[in-house]
């Protein structure tokens, strides 16, 4: 059975299993989401810092936490969806990765232009992960599972 006769099959006749490309880009989406509590996490911290040193900032930082919160549920739900096989994460997650493709390209010209070599390799893993990301959420073997 071809992955494209796969896609005209009801969702409950399709494969349990996604193919390895859509198991790595679902792995992405996870990772995705890891980064964005540990972004949280950073945020709320740094909030807690600086509203115990009676500094100012501390709401807009909570604010930008709970924005990272939201992000990193939604790669979540994304990754599960993604996971059962849902047909229209594909589009709106590939979408919002070309704005961290685009973070990522403006990451990487701040840090060359700076000559910062730590900033370069962050720029290039920020690039590569959702290009990866966009490039497995779109391969022949991702749509036919996840229904077109």
């Amino acid at each position: 059975m071809t992955f494209e006769s796969q896609a005209a099959q009801a969702p409950e006749d399709r494969p349990r299993r996604a193919p390895a490309k859509a198991r790595w880009a679902i792995a992405g989406l996870w990772l995705e989401a890891a980064i964005f509590v540990l972004a949280m996490v950073d945020m709320f911290m740094e909030a807690h810092r600086k509203s115990s040193h009676g500094q100012s900032g501390a709401g807009q930082l909570t604010a930008m936490g709970l924005f990272f919160l939201v992000i990193a549920a939604f790669w979540g739900a994304g990754a599960v969806m993604a996971g059962r096989g849902a047909r229209w994460v594909r589009v709106p997650a590939a979408a919002l990765q070309s704005l961290f493709i685009l973070g990522g390209l403006v990451t990487l010209i701040v840090a060359l232009v700076a000559g910062d070599p730590i900033g370069i390799v962050v720029a290039i893993v920020y690039l590569v992960v959702p290009v990866g990301i966009v490039w497995l959420l779109l391969a022949r073997e991702s749509r036919a599972w996840m229904g077109g």
